[in-house]
């Protein structure tokens, strides 16, 4: 999985949005407001880790089950994927 160059990964104001450049500015207005989680798993992807190091990353961060943290980050996931952000 990779993540679409068009997005940027930017902290503003200590908190982390990804913000559309190049022609991606036309698909999505605005930007997009990352929670923790999401922000680990977005950096998780920039830096090629596969989705069991990025749950466990989560879990060490956040009290939660590893089967509530899995379909969070694969709903997220399938997020990026209807908006063209992750492409497989």
């Amino acid at each position: 999985m990779k993540l679409n160059e068009n997005y940027i990964l930017k902290n503003i104001a200590g908190t982390a949005v990804v913000v559309p450049v190049g022609d991606a500015v036309n698909d999505i207005k605005g930007m997009i407001t990352l929670n923790g989680p999401a922000e680990i798993i977005w950096k998780g992807l920039q830096n090629g880790k596969n989705i069991e190091s990025i749950v466990e990353e989560i879990k060490s961060e956040y009290d939660a089950s590893e089967d509530v943290i899995k379909n969070d980050v694969d709903a997220f996931l399938n997020k990026l994927r209807t908006y063209k952000i992750l492409v497989d």
